[in-house]
């Protein structure tokens, strides 16, 4: 019996490579199929459309980002909030990475997509819509866990305005990392998600 295929997780994984590092519009068919070393052909058999990869690339992106939300915010070995400035620090590190890989910070793969394409590909839109939702709740598990641990002191409704700040304050970190190519812009809004967590 032959290997099983591959060719469309080979498809998803190099859409999200190549999306997050560089655009939607940077990116064609044509190219990702070569990137991935997949027949054209059998581009068609998995997805209708590029934009049916994006979106599977987009859930690709985001388990490999939940993997992080679950390490280290559900890390229970460690203060909530600490774990909310961790995970602050270990997102610089991973633009860190990339910028020593490839000369450059590639921002947030979901928010540089919804300012790519948010207002001309709804469907695009509204799963990183989705997304950012997911992104939020992970942040409001953590603060619910920090008032449980006696680290703040909020209502349920102050909780959730709290989360979506933090997570502003991240993406907007992201986008200047990107902008200045310094992932230490992240690094340094750690105390401020902090002390927006705790009502400063």
């Amino acid at each position: 019996m032959g290997r099983p295929s591959t060719a469309r997780e080979d498809l998803v994984t190099t859409a999200a490579n190549e999306l997050w590092q560089g655009s939607y519009g940077s990116v064609s068919v044509g190219s990702l199929c070569s990137s991935a070393e997949v027949k054209r052909g059998s581009f068609y058999y998995f997805f209708d459309s590029k934009d049916d990869l994006v979106l599977a690339a987009l859930e690709h992106s985001w388990k490999r980002m939940q993997g992080r939300f679950e390490r280290i915010l559900g890390d229970e070995t460690i203060p909530p909030l600490q774990r909310l400035s961790h995970f602050f620090h270990a997102l610089a590190d991973v633009h860190e990475q990339y910028r020593r890989e490839s000369g450059h910070v590639p921002g947030c793969p979901f928010g540089n997509l919804s300012v790519e394409l948010g207002s001309i590909h709804d469907p695009i839109r509204e799963r990183v819509s989705d997304i950012f939702g997911r992104i939020v709740g992970y942040l409001a598990e953590l603060l619910h866990a920090a008032r449980d641990a006696g680290e703040l002191e909020a209502n349920s409704s102050e909780i959730e305005r709290r989360s979506e700040q933090i997570f502003v304050c991240l993406q907007g970190a992201q986008v200047l990392a990107k902008t200045h190519s310094d992932p230490e812009v992240i690094r340094r809004m750690a105390p401020v998600a902090v002390a927006i967590a705790t009502g400063f």
